[in-house]
């Protein structure tokens, strides 16, 4: 017995430590499990590129499938369809992408400088509102944008501005590069005013008081001394905002396919629908390479220059407020216009049209409520009954709440989980690498994403089972992509939590697990919650992400309206997406409640 319990104590000294360490352990477990959902899947949409494929038989007669190939490449990149297929819409996408990030830059500029520096009144309700065009889908924009701005010369009915003016809309106007880039910035411009908000929150008036005392005038300190220090939030808000709008599918393809105009994104879905598969994936490539150059020239510009211009230093930091005088009204029924314009209309616009008995005349007697409420009509919609007699509709309702739900559960509880491995292991380079590959999701565009995992969960691999078209698919991708925000605000949460507590307990027996359920959860709690609920609403009103995964049995409520966008039942569509529009405004005002609570919780525990 004696041998035996000294072998049992070498055998022990032996063991690693981190072999022991349930945090070394966890840490290493969710390395490997995230490795293989973000790295793994990257990697397997490079060997598929340059692999035959089953439906590379009818275009080549070389295909042998599961035999390297640079065919693919070649093709996009050099043969003869090259133009059609990747230098056309990538021109359009970088086309779209600069102006729409140049228009939404602009306009967030010029709102954060009105909401932040300025004496405008009404600040704390407009703020709300200039944020509500990047909370509702992207495709809701893009149905009232097509709503009002509809071309009868490309098929359908005439739209708002023909019915109401007479004339019918150029071309341009209703199609293409203009409406794309116009709705991305309408979309993006409220990403673009919270970045440059931040910096404008952050100019000290010492600087602009000294500058005035010297006799600069109010241009002069606004281009000497504002600009300057703002400079690296607007370069960031650019270059991101740009790497978001490339990557946009739905509003690209709503208002492009209808006169062939393709970007990049609408064109790997135009190919994996034509039975593409290794064609779309080199395009998801080349986009991916497009966005992680992008956020790479991003933190490379804002990492230089922003030491340039510090302004915090701990020697009574104020930010003064600029007044206005007379044009305080004026520009706060500008700012306010802009808002309903952009954020409000488009929502009634939906609404009115899913009213409409025959789409595109604007009479009173043409309104019904057949779409909402009405039964199976043979010479209505094709016979499509109304949202609440619909079993599609409802089926999809079903499952855009509960994929939602459950994705925001798991992607918070693993994202709390790295969290706390990123703030307990600080300085260890796992825990580093871990941090950088629960972000890389963020770096994708969706759709490309979406085509990544197209590849890896199309058939089964060792003990994986082939995921396409069942529900757990959309749930991990979901999860996936959301993690990025998860860590984020569990890093939050995690870093309030002092380890006197954790070490309290463990002095009195604890075990790792129990101390992080009985502590490390419950004060965690309020900060995991708001984590949920920006993934539960992220989830809801996502589109590209789940477009290629989707089949009929998995349906959500965007790709159900996508479809009877494409069908033409546009006033179904614009039922159902007003739907997921005031689903995601009401988390957002849920989240918004609860975040105010938590503040007010905070603000009591310190008094």
């Amino acid at each position: 017995m004696a041998g035996k319990s000294i072998s049992l104590i070498n055998v022990k000294r032996r063991t690693p430590a981190w072999m022991t360490d349930p945090v070394s352990l966890l840490m290493l477990s969710l390395l490997t499990v995230l490795t293989y959902l973000v790295l793994w899947p990257f990697l397997q949409l490079i060997i598929e590129s340059l692999t035959w494929g089953e439906g590379d038989r009818r275009i080549s007669r070389d295909a042998v499938p599961g035999e390297f190939t640079s065919f693919h490449w070649l093709q996009v990149t050099t043969g003869p369809i090259s133009g059609k297929m990747l230098y056309g819409p990538l021109v359009n996408t970088m086309k779209t992408g600069i102006i729409s990030t140049t228009l939404a830059l602009l306009a967030g500029g010029i709102l954060a400088w009105c909401v932040v520096r300025s004496d405008m009144p009404g600040k704390a309700w407009l703020q709300p509102i200039l944020t509500l065009p990047y909370i509702v889908p992207s495709f809701a924009i893009a149905l009232s944008w097509e709503a009002v701005f509809r071309s009868p010369k490309v098929g359908g009915q005439p739209g708002l501005y023909e019915s109401l003016l007479g004339i019918t809309p150029p071309e341009w106007l209703s199609y293409g590069t203009f409406p794309i880039s116009v709705t991305l910035a309408i979309h993006y411009f409220p990403f673009a005013y919270l970045l440059v908000a931040g910096a404008l929150a952050t100019i000290d008036s010492q600087m602009e008081e000294g500058a005035l005392i010297t006799g600069a005038g109010r241009l002069m300190i606004l281009r000497r001394i504002t600009f300057p220090v703002v400079a690296p939030a607007f370069v960031a808000a650019f270059i991101l905002t740009f790497g978001k709008t490339i990557g946009q599918f739905a509003l690209p393809f709503l208002l492009g396919a209808p006169t062939q105009f393709h970007t990049l994104a609408t064109m790997v879905y135009a190919n994996l629908t034509l039975g593409l598969d290794s064609m779309a994936f080199v395009l998801a490539i080349i986009l991916i390479a497009i966005s992680l150059v992008s956020i790479w020239l991003s933190n490379r510009f804002v990492g230089i220059k922003s030491r340039r211009f510090e302004t915090i230093s701990g020697k009574g930091f104020r930010s003064r407020v600029i007044t206005l005088g007379p044009w305080r009204w004026p520009v706060f029924v500008c700012v306010t216009s802009f808002g309903f314009l952009t954020g409000i209309l488009p929502l009634l616009l939906l609404g009115y049209q899913s009213l409409m008995l025959i789409d595109g005349f604007y009479e009173l007697n043409n309104l019904t409520s057949h779409f909402w409420i009405g039964r199976s009509n043979p010479e209505i919609a094709f016979g499509e009954p109304g949202v609440l007699h619909n079993n599609i509709i409802l089926g999809a309702t079903w499952n855009t709440l509960k994929l939602a739900f459950i994705s925001a559960i798991i992607a918070s509880i693993f994202g709390l989980a790295i969290a706390y491995i990123v703030v307990r292991r600080e300085g260890n380079p796992l825990a580093r690498i871990l941090d950088q590959v629960a972000f890389i999701p963020f770096l994708f565009p969706t759709i490309a994403f979406g085509a990544m995992y197209l590849t890896l969960f199309a058939e089964p691999v060792g003990p994986i089972p082939a995921l396409y078209g069942t529900f757990s698919l959309l749930v991990l991708i979901s999860v996936v992509s959301r993690l990025p925000y998860s860590v984020k605000t569990g890093i939050t949460a995690v870093t309030q939590i002092g380890k006197e507590l954790e070490e309290a307990a463990e002095l009195t027996g604890a075990t790792w697990a129990k101390r992080f359920r009985q502590i490390v959860i419950p004060l965690a709690s309020p900060g995991v919650l708001s984590g949920m609920m920006v993934s539960f609403v992220g989830v809801m009103r996502e589109l590209s992400l789940i477009i290629l995964l989707i089949t009929p049995s998995t349906r959500v409520l965007m790709t159900v309206g996508f479809n009877y966008a494409e069908e033409g039942l546009t006033q179904l569509s614009n039922a159902l997406v007003l739907i997921v529009a005031v689903l995601t405004i009401i988390g957002e005002l849920i989240l918004l409640w609860f975040g105010k609570g938590k503040i007010t919780r905070l603000r009591e525990k310190h008094s």
